[in-house]
């Protein structure tokens, strides 16, 4: 199995959140200067967030557990789960460059596109954030539930699971744990 990469060519949390921050404080003074009405850029960066649990459930379900080397990365998070989660930036910097041009691009508008961006990276700082809290105790209700889902994909049944932030996209995709 390919080893993730470590040290110099990996971040572990709360670092990793560095790439992400700094993409979405550079893209948030790109949209201040276009001027986009503060109700419109809300509704975009909703629509943003909302992007990013289709896109983090997506990657999870097919890159992480389908394509090399990611999977096997991945399979170490598996085994030891643990360990303090480190983020390669083989894949780090590259999708948080996705999600810094690809809105803007698609749709065809920097404004609108930014504010998409603004709403995916948050996204991604969460579900790091997150994602660190269901390997750890306490929380609510809302986390429990979660860190339930989570342990079944760690322990159980690894093609469950996928969600990090929610479980909606497992309910929809047929790959929601029994709980």
């Amino acid at each position: 199995m390919a080893r993730a990469p470590s040290g110099r060519w990996a971040l572990a949390y709360p670092a990793s959140l560095l790439v992400s921050g700094l993409g979405a404080a550079l893209v948030l003074a790109v949209l201040v200067e276009t001027g986009l009405p503060v109700w419109l850029a809300l509704g975009m960066m909703g629509a943003g967030l909302s992007a990013w649990t289709l896109l983090e459930y997506l990657l999870h379900r097919f890159l992480l557990h389908g394509v090399e080397p990611f999977r096997a990365w991945h399979a170490e998070h598996h085994l030891m789960p643990d360990q303090p989660i480190r983020i390669p930036l083989a894949f780090s910097v590259p999708l948080a460059l996705a999600m810094l041009v690809l809105p803007s691009l698609l749709l065809r508008n920097l404004a609108l596109g930014a504010a998409v961006s603004i709403g995916l990276l948050v996204g991604e700082i969460a579900q790091q954030t997150v994602h660190r809290r269901l390997h750890a105790e306490g929380g609510g209700r809302w986390l429990g539930m979660l860190r339930a889902a989570h342990a079944f994909h760690h322990h159980q049944d690894s093609r469950l699971g996928f969600g990090t932030l929610s479980r909606f996209w497992d309910r929809c995709f047929g790959t929601a744990p029994r709980l």
